[in-house]
């Protein structure tokens, strides 16, 4: 006798909605994007954690630099410790400074002597001087060495050429955070003012 289910289109093995490959499954849709939000959460709470981590090791780091550098004392640059600095790097380039009676480091080069000028209420202040080098004797000679100090400050980087009451001065000034970082640029200022002298004699020849 046929089971009672046993009934026209009924069969125990028929398939449910989501067996078969071909067929439509929302439900295995659904369990994988659980298991996406799943996998996303767990990567945002780990880098999160990481953060954390860093942010607990970094900061003692970060407090013990701030404690170092405010530690450090700044060097007070006195007329004395100036002059030394000056003097040491001007030996190890070769030259035989000297401290003249003004207090200013003088050396000789070619020939010629410059001026290290050293000012003790502005330490920041590098001035590299060459004085004296062309004497005025008249108001005709004035004149044109007026116009030969432009035209010289004018052509030349950073060097300026001056006149005093009977004579003609050529320098460099610099502002500096420190005194001895002019050093690495000695060498240009120097020659800068040098052509600044030049500049202003042969224009002073031509005329």
């Amino acid at each position: 006798m046929p089971h009672a289910f046993a009934l026209k289109g009924y069969h125990d093995s028929q398939p449910t909605a989501c067996s078969g490959a071909p067929r439509h499954c929302p439900e295995s849709e659904d369990d994988e994007d659980s298991e996406m939000r799943a996998i996303i959460k767990t990567i945002t709470l780990t880098a999160a954690t990481l953060a954390m981590a860093f942010a607990f090791v970094a900061s003692p780091c970060r407090a013990q630099d701030k404690a170092a550098l405010s530690s450090e004392k700044p060097v007070t640059w006195t007329v004395e410790k100036m002059q030394e600095s000056h003097m040491e790097f001007l030996r190890t380039e070769g030259y035989s400074p000297r401290v003249d009676e003004d207090g200013d480091v003088a050396f000789k080069f070619e020939g010629r002597t410059y001026y290290l000028l050293i000012s003790e209420d502005d330490p920041n202040l590098m001035r590299l001087a060459y004085p004296n080098f062309w004497s005025i004797e008249n108001e005709d000679e004035r004149l044109r060495a007026q116009v030969a100090a432009l035209k010289a400050t004018k052509d030349t980087k950073v060097a300026k050429v001056f006149l005093t009451e009977k004579n003609t001065w050529a320098m460099v000034s610099l502002f500096l955070a420190e005194p001895d970082d002019f050093h690495p640029v000695f060498s240009r200022c120097l020659s800068a003012l040098r052509l600044s002298v030049n500049t202003f004699a042969d224009t002073m020849r031509a005329n």
